[in-house]
């Protein structure tokens, strides 16, 4: 015979400490890397939200489309920042 399930039954919690949380190291093997794109935590301060990160990115798409082809082909003469070993990964 079944027992009724009642809220109060629950086993979980119900807020999680997320604070010391790592994550999931076999998400991109399992889904693919187009799903994930890692940037690094000072850029991340940036934006609030992944709608306003999404919305800046859409507008640098579309004026690199805007560019003409010869432009947009070039190397960029930005210099790159160096990545520390803890973004690596």
């Amino acid at each position: 015979m079944k027992k009724d399930f009642t809220p109060d039954d629950d086993e979980m919690p119900a807020e999680f400490d997320f604070s010391r949380s790592i994550p999931n190291p076999w998400f991109v093997a399992v889904h693919g890397p187009e799903y994930v794109r890692v940037i690094d935590k000072d850029l991340a301060a940036q934006f609030p939200d992944d709608e306003k990160m999404n919305a800046a990115l859409r507008s640098v798409a579309h004026a690199t489309a805007q560019m003409p082809q010869e432009l947009s082909d070039k190397p960029s003469t930005v210099p790159r920042m160096k990545r520390s070993r803890r973004s690596a990964r």
